[in-house]
């Protein structure tokens, strides 16, 4: 295959790939080093220590899952990316693929929260605060419908794909999350699975923080700059 020009990369790849050059997606495999052992020691915790009644039961055990594959998704989307970056963007299957895993990062971390949100009654953000919750669904639901978004003119003119990535992150016409974000999140996940994967001690840290859990929750002014 011949190599692309930039306006072959732009026009039948993706928006504004010419100019997609770096990605400084940060490494979270160290940093929860229980992720890959949550529902194994959840389990454990439930046979021999105690556990919540159903319906909670279910939404801890569900949320879990999501968190573990919220950390799974987003390595490969690093690794994925960081492969199309290699070969300079020139292979479309490549880039299409980082953005499988990258979509996939959004929906697990998305349902992870929203787990957590009917469980314990939490409100994930508030309208129009531009927060990386609201960015997060926004961008989730925008590669979920794009059937919508391609009927409604909600991707730029003759786009091929509602979501792209950026040098800064994945950006779609209204909405856009840093890389540096995407990792925030999952230390966002990753405290509420520490705290959740024991319901015993889970439940006490509960009780001490007077049943209020938000502070789990990513910072709520956060906004992308781009």
């Amino acid at each position: 295959m011949s190599p692309l020009s930039n306006h072959a990369k732009d026009s039948y790849i993706a928006p504004g790939l010419s100019g997609f050059t770096q990605a400084a997606i940060p490494d979270m495999r160290s940093h929860a080093s229980q992720a890959s052992h949550w529902l194994d020691n959840h389990v454990l915790n439930v046979m021999l220590r105690g556990s919540w009644k159903p319906p909670l039961s279910t939404y801890v055990f569900n949320f879990l899952r999501r968190a573990t594959n919220s950390f799974l998704t987003h390595e490969a989307a690093r690794q994925a990316t960081l492969r199309s970056l290699a070969c300079h963007n020139q292979s479309p299957s490549t880039y299409s693929v980082a953005l499988f895993h990258w979509e996939a990062y959004l929906g697990q971390s998305w349902h992870a929260f929203r787990l957590l949100e009917k469980a314990f009654s939490l409100e994930l953000f508030k309208k129009g605060s531009a927060s990386e919750l609201e960015r997060l669904n926004a961008l989730y639901n925008q590669m979920k419908h794009v059937e919508s978004r391609i009927e409604c003119d909600q991707i730029p003119a003759g786009a091929t794909v509602p979501v792209w990535l950026t040098n800064a992150g994945l950006k779609s016409i209204d909405a856009a999350l840093s890389f540096v974000e995407t990792g925030s999140i999952l230390e966002a996940i990753a405290s509420w699975a520490d705290t959740l994967v024991d319901p015993i001690s889970a439940t006490s840290k509960i009780k001490q923080a007077g049943g209020d859990l938000s502070r789990l929750l990513p910072a709520p002014d956060h906004s992308s700059k781009e």
